[in-house]
């Protein structure tokens, strides 16, 4: 009942509308309440639509201006890394020497310091390597394998040659006598005159902390082009590779940065250009002779404990072949 009375007060109340009527000949007008609810409905949509079109304005400006800020910075970010790695490599590289070993076609009839050179038709080069200076009084570190022919040599005719740049950037060579090596551990240790040049040791780190992922750079003379940096990461720790006495070298540090034919022997340096390996030797397949990019140097906390006792006590007996 309610709804049926509700239903019939509504078609009442219409009925006697004023603003209907059943005459045909009146015309039905719109209020002018309408007309204004069309406007402000309008001016509602063009005043959302201004303010939808400046916030996507100034998003647009936002996000222009942050990726020019992050650009910018990733821009510093990467030049900074670059003039870093450029200091390291001139700060370590003078203590980088070049190594050649060198064969006398006959006995000089006189001893001398003074190594012959590669040209002299009584000489030629049978290698190349890599080595670093140790201390400012010319003893130099290298692998064993770099210098196995001097260390060996019975006949008088086996030379070495290192070449050497001083604290001023002046070049020098100077025959390179071996006073100590271990076999063992791929290592030996050379002896230069530096005479009145002044050498730059290198920097001396630590191995036992290293993590794999860190940066690492090789520096040496691969195939006989002297000074050249090479970059990578550590890729392992804890290898074993074998030395050249047959036995094995446990704890060598894989890395990804190249090693080549003539880098043994040099650095392996961290970011802070301290030295945490002695580059030694790189896998390669069978055959082809190239670097398959998993290479491996000896860490130098190895090299800390045996160079010392070389340079005080020589060549141990039972290292020697």
């Amino acid at each position: 009942m309610v709804a049926t009375l509700t239903m019939f007060s509504l078609q009442n109340n219409l009925f006697h509308s004023p603003l209907l009527t059943t005459h045909s000949s009146t015309k039905i007008l719109p209020p002018t309440t309408t007309v204004s609810a069309t406007v402000t409905r309008r001016r509602a949509t063009v005043f959302t639509s201004s303010l939808v079109l400046a916030s996507w304005l100034n998003f647009f400006n936002f996000n222009s201006t942050q990726s020019l800020s992050l650009s910018k910075q990733l821009q510093d970010e990467l030049q900074q890394q670059e003039d870093h790695l450029v200091d390291l490599f001139q700060e370590t590289s003078p203590s980088v020497v070049s190594i050649k070993d060198i064969e006398l076609t006959k006995v000089p009839k006189t001893a001398s310091n003074e190594v012959v050179l590669d040209e002299n038709e009584d000489a030629k080069v049978e290698g190349t390597g890599s080595g670093f200076i140790w201390d400012k009084f010319g003893h130099i570190v290298t692998n064993y394998h770099v210098v196995a022919k001097l260390a060996t040599d019975t006949s008088g005719l086996q030379r070495c040659k290192v070449f050497l740049v001083d604290a001023k950037g002046n070049s020098f060579s100077r025959e390179g006598k071996i006073i100590g090596f271990d076999p063992s551990y791929d290592l030996a240790v050379l002896k230069v005159d530096v005479d009145e040049y002044e050498i730059k040791p290198v920097l001396l780190g630590e191995s036992k902390n290293l993590l794999v992922g860190q940066s690492c750079f090789a520096i040496g003379n691969p195939y006989g082009y002297e000074n050249t940096l090479t970059t990578g990461v550590v890729s392992g720790l804890g290898r074993e590779i074998p030395s050249p006495n047959g036995g094995a070298i446990r704890g060598a540090i894989q890395t990804d940065a190249a090693i080549n034919a003539g880098n043994s022997g040099g650095p392996l340096i961290d970011s802070h250009g301290h030295v945490v390996g002695v580059n030694t030797a790189t896998f390669t397949r069978k055959g082809t002779g190239a670097s398959s990019g998993v290479n491996f140097a000896i860490p130098i906390d190895t090299v800390i404990r045996s160079v010392p006792y070389l340079i005080v006590y020589g060549t141990p007996y039972s290292n020697r072949f």
